[in-house]
């Protein structure tokens, strides 16, 4: 099949693009910076240029891209440009695309949640037959999290309270090389990681992972959105369909050889 990747190049693109290619597809990775692979080509979803020869050729669409690490431009990515990619999709005659989302964003009030649901919403029009994945927090996310909360020197300064059910990349490559192999599907099931952590406990065992003598402080947020991942917001605890845990992620990051 020929497929066509936005966000290829991200945490879940540098497994699931691999993964594809094994499984004989033949990938399109679309890119904003200028591609030092010859199967990637330029692109920019904000402008819209290359899109449509990005789309040329294409028989399905893994729409991972978004403005996690640009917010202020969510807009502009996540809805603006899924309407684009997918009216020049319709032209070219792609049969299904499949927009990775996440897990718990309508019960959570946080501003990129709500873009990620109005992006949602602009793939529900069936501008092109359409497949929405949900998965929960990636392990590489929660890194990043962790990562920027422990800035101040010798302090870890984390929600407690928090509650994540994180998921390994590469359990959710699998999964989409399951679905993009079948056709359209609607909303499909949560995917969610095998385990329900709180994030005290997630932010201990990263800081051991890397040596780190940091002393744990709780970082209390008094926002609604901070109580909502607190009770439990982002979980879907009846599907922990990933395999890999948290501290298996972190032994392949840091090993201790």
């Amino acid at each position: 099949m020929n497929l066509l990747v936005t966000g290829g190049t991200g945490a879940l693109g540098r497994d699931l693009v691999p993964l594809l290619r094994s499984s004989g597809h033949q990938i399109r990775v679309l890119s904003r910076r200028t591609p030092k692979d010859p199967a990637c080509i330029q692109g920019d979803l904000i402008t819209g240029a290359g899109l449509e020869e990005a789309v040329a050729g294409t028989e399905a669409i893994i729409h991972a891209a978004s403005a996690t690490t640009q917010m202020t431009k969510g807009q502009a990515i996540d809805v603006h440009g899924t309407r684009r990619l997918l009216t020049l999709a319709r032209g070219a005659g792609v049969k299904h695309v499949v927009l990775v989302s996440i897990v718990g964003i309508d019960g959570v009030d946080y501003p990129y949640y709500r873009t990620k649901l109005a992006a949602e919403a602009v793939v529900r029009e069936d501008i092109v037959p359409w497949t929405i994945f949900r998965a929960t927090q990636f392990h590489t996310l929660a890194e990043w999290f962790l990562s920027v909360l422990c800035r101040l020197p010798g302090l870890a300064v984390v929600p407690f309270k928090w509650q994540f059910q994180p998921v390994d990349t590469k359990d959710v490559a699998q999964r989409l090389s399951q679905v993009i192999a079948g056709g359209p599907a609607g909303r499909l099931p949560d995917f969610g990681g095998p385990q329900v952590r709180g994030f005290k406990s997630l932010a201990r065992a990263w800081l051991d992972a890397r040596h780190d003598k940091r002393r744990l402080v709780n970082l209390w947020l008094p926002l609604k959105g901070s109580r909502q991942v607190a009770a439990g917001g982002l979980l879907c605890p009846d599907h922990r369909d990933g395999t890999i845990t948290f501290e298996q992620y972190l032994a392949s990051r840091y090993p201790t050889s």
